[in-house]
């Protein structure tokens, strides 16, 4: 991808590998496609919910909650999503903003515009230039 390209990166969010910007006719890559019909939307745009969130499938978030998420599967928080409170996830996709911990995720995506602050336990971390990330990381698993 060019440096100055301006298009929405995706991520794969089976592998968590980026995947290539939609094209110029806006059409959407299979990555956000796979996230917009596969996930389903726990706090919506314009929402703001705030407790604790379970989940055994795989969920996005577009509005803003305050609270503890915890999910067996992925969790996607959105590019205008705000989420502020501990986040647990076997696969986490961050676009938007976490004001929190992240704990115990095997895969962490931090999408290019996306800003964490906050300490993360995974066992992979990616995170896309431009993001910002503020926080302390500890790797787990096999070294």
């Amino acid at each position: 991808m060019a440096l100055l390209d301006r298009r929405k990166a995706s991520v794969d969010a089976d592998t968590m590998h980026p995947v290539a910007p939609a094209s110029a006719a806006g059409e959407p890559s299979p990555s956000e496609a796979w996230m917009q019909e596969r996930t389903r939307v726990a706090v919506g745009r314009g929402v703001t919910v705030a407790g604790k969130l379970i989940f055994n499938e795989p969920v996005r978030i577009e509005g803003h909650f305050r609270g503890e998420v915890v999910s067996a599967d992925l969790v996607v928080i959105a590019d205008e999503a705000t989420v502020e409170g501990r986040v647990q996830a076997r696969k986490l996709v961050v676009m938007g903003e976490l004001r929190g911990d992240i704990t115990s995720s095997r895969r962490v995506y931090i999408g290019p515009r996306a800003r964490v602050f906050g300490s993360i336990t995974a066992e992979n971390l990616t995170v896309c230039e431009g993001a910002y990330f503020d926080g302390r990381v500890r790797m787990t698993g096999q070294g």
